[in-house]
């Protein structure tokens, strides 16, 4: 069969009756691709050829339409265009109510979802193996230039959430129209999973009906079983712009999430949890409150400080180590004496060996960068040099460096801040907890094997102690302390005033 179109043209005014009759079969049928050796459903997605960013960005308002609804569900945004499509996403599912819980993808413009080509998400490359133009790469005013051009936007593949995006108007961007806003929009988001847009018509005009028992939408039980599932206080014609607004701009600042504002080890480790724990987890992120760097009083700086002026006067300029690579006697006197081991120590604190807080108090000062040992000598680094005048400087680069150690014991110290932080009071169901979300992450002591609390405890063992020697001693410990010590290490510490 020829290619060329001409010879095409020709080749077709030449076949017999039959011939024509079988090729129309072959083109009504969709087995044309077949009959030119090409898989139609394979042809993958190509790139999206889009025109150079405009050099003046422009605030854009957009109408947002839920394809299908009715009474029409609709919010009219403004948004400026040098925003890229992944963070439109996220000011979409802000202004209409989603959860950011289901897939989605968008399409250059107005055509019904699911055909033809579209921008990738991080998602598709990396787990689906798709191709084409990641979405991060594209800014709306690329897609979006002139009025009335459309773009389209699909939510969740199993319930199909069309939404049609149009460009109704293109202004300067200024000072006050710079921030996302969302101007104006009628009734709520449906509720998800609750099975597409015609599902939703139904609970929508039964809700609006008093929600009558003998006429439950499916895929309901009974009334109890509606209310149950829907939203607390869920109605299908509340909207509020103001409030979209507000979420709007939490999304895009990323604050929706229970993880904003805390390491990012910690928060891909959070979301790395794929068992029951993952609630535990958030739950511990929600207690934190506010994302804000903690305050500490001159006397919580003092006392917090205390351990590590201790093991830094005794240490000086550097001290040799004993053949067998201990403290000094005398030095693990006074490192016992002047850091308040002693008060409730029993012995003479005089063998490091024999005297395991001073061991893990040097221990842990070489893990937080504050000594290191060389050819036998152990000596303060630049940073503890620098640090050790000033009780502020000194605790914030001890927390700087929590958690202590790498991999699991990096996993249990940080999932130990995090509880500790919320003022998770019971610790063995703390640890409790660490243990199953590690075995959740996937840590096996041997195969088959779940991690039990006393490995998820040794594993976070060397921060628990860091802190605990901040917050004071053995038989008196400063539990609030203990707890904003944890978030200073998560959030930071405010300067002193």
């Amino acid at each position: 069969m020829p290619t060329d179109p001409a010879a095409v043209k020709a080749w077709v005014a030449n076949l017999s009756r039959e011939d024509l009759a079988a090729l129309t079969q072959q083109v009504l049928g969709g087995g044309l691709g077949a009959l030119l050796g090409v898989d139609e459903y394979t042809t993958g997605n190509p790139p999206i050829e889009l025109p150079d960013p405009p050099q003046q960005v422009s605030a854009l308002t957009v109408t947002v339409e839920l394809r299908g609804s009715r009474p029409r569900i609709w919010r009219r945004l403004r948004l400026p265009g040098d925003v890229t499509l992944d963070v439109v996403h996220l000011a979409l599912q802000a202004a209409m109510g989603w959860s950011d819980s289901h897939l989605h993808r968008f399409q250059p413009g107005g055509g019904r979802g699911y055909t033809g080509p579209y921008f990738i998400t991080a998602f598709d490359e990396e787990e689906e193996g798709d191709e084409g133009t990641r979405e991060e790469a594209v800014r709306l005013d690329q897609v979006m230039r002139e009025p009335e051009d459309r773009l389209t936007y699909l939510y969740d593949f199993g319930d199909g959430w069309e939404h049609l995006i149009t460009l109704e108007s293109v202004a300067p961007m200024t000072a006050e129209n710079r921030d996302p806003v969302c101007l104006a929009g009628a009734r709520a988001c449906p509720p998800e999973d609750v099975g597409g847009i015609h599902s939703h018509i139904e609970l929508a005009a039964w809700l609006r009906a008093g929600a009558p028992a003998d006429q439950v939408p499916e895929p309901f039980d009974d009334a109890e079983h509606a209310h149950g599932w829907l939203p607390v206080g869920y109605d299908p014609d509340a909207f509020d712009p103001a409030e979209a607004t507000v979420a709007i701009r939490t999304w895009i600042r990323g604050e929706h999430v229970p993880w904003h504002g805390v390491p990012e080890p910690l928060a891909e480790l959070v979301r790395g949890i794929r068992g029951s724990t993952w609630m535990q987890a958030t739950d511990w992120l929600n207690a934190l409150g506010p994302r804000e760097p903690v305050t500490f009083s001159d006397a919580e700086l003092h006392l917090a400080a205390r351990p590590w002026r201790a093991v830094l006067d005794a240490v000086g300029d550097g001290i040799r180590l004993t053949s067998a690579g201990y403290l000094p006697p005398a030095v693990v006197e006074q490192i016992a004496k002047t850091s308040g081991i002693t008060t409730w120590w029993i012995g003479k604190a005089n063998r490091e060996d024999l005297t395991y807080p001073v061991a893990f108090l040097r221990e842990n000062s070489q893990a937080l960068g504050l000594l290191r040992k060389s050819r036998g000598v152990l000596a303060p680094t630049a940073r503890a040099r620098a640090a050790a005048g000033d009780p502020h400087r000194l605790v914030t680069a001890v927390l700087d460096r929590l958690p202590i150690g790498k991999g699991f014991d990096a996993e249990a110290g940080w999932l130990l801040l995090l509880a500790t932080a919320a003022d998770a009071t019971d610790k063995a169901e703390v640890y409790t907890h660490i243990a199953q979300m590690l075995t959740d992450r996937g840590w096996r002591t041997r195969p088959g094997s779940d991690v039990t609390t006393a490995q998820a405890r040794d594993g976070a063992r060397g921060t628990l102690d860091a802190l605990e020697s901040m917050a004071g001693d053995h038989n008196d410990t400063d539990t609030a302390l203990l707890t904003r010590l944890a978030r200073a290490a998560l959030l930071g510490t405010a300067p002193n005033t």
